[in-house]
């Protein structure tokens, strides 16, 4: 079984990667999102969070609203900057602990390819899972488009952005380099590409 990690910058199409791997009939994709998500209704977690930020996170349901929560810890200032490193204090190591169960389970079922969907896989440290790391590589321009559609501010986006490691580090770390700039169906045949060339090692 191989395990691959996705990174690239904030835009860059990594979830479309991700989409279309998961179509592979070998292929189980892990999102570390979407486990993050489960980490934050944790009552643990939930209990920690209220101890270092009040109510402020919370919505009216009592659960951690992500949105407030992103506003407090992605200011993109020194304060903020530390508030981010206590709240991966308290989910990044229940976050592994998930990733690395998930994997152990795909491997038990035979999965022959796992991916890593994980927007922070480098800073969290979660490439120690990883066989192969792919850089997802897009232009900037485009980027700044696709983050605009999610109704994000260039305020947010270069605040988010100034929360990750630089590209060129993330360049560095992973074994191929994706190129997004072309058609859904060019995408598909180079990440097939790719693949064919990781599984063949």
């Amino acid at each position: 079984m191989k395990t691959i990690g996705l990174v690239g910058g904030i835009g860059s199409g990594k979830s479309t990667v991700a989409q279309i791997i998961g179509r592979r009939e070998d292929a189980v994709v892990i999102d570390a999102d979407r486990l993050g998500h489960d980490v934050l209704r944790l009552d643990e977690v939930k209990t920690l969070v209220r101890a270092e930020w009040g109510n402020t996170p919370f919505g009216e349901d009592g659960e951690i609203d992500r949105r407030k929560m992103a506003t407090l810890v992605f200011s993109g200032t020194p304060e903020g900057n530390a508030q981010l490193e206590k709240l991966i204090g308290i989910s990044h190591p229940r976050i592994a602990g998930l990733l690395k169960k998930q994997i152990e389970i795909a491997k038990i079922r035979g999965v022959k390819l796992v991916l890593l969907d994980a927007p922070l896989l480098l800073e969290g440290r979660w490439d120690q899972f990883c066989d192969r790391i792919i850089f997802v590589e897009t232009p900037d321009h485009i980027r700044m488009q696709r983050v605009a559609k999610r109704g994000w501010s260039q305020e947010e986006y270069h605040a988010r952005a100034a929360n990750q490691l630089p590209l060129e580090e993330k360049r560095n770390a992973a074994q191929f380099v994706l190129e997004n700039d072309c058609s859904l169906i060019e995408l598909e045949q180079r990440i097939d590409a790719i693949l064919r060339q990781i599984m063949s090692e």
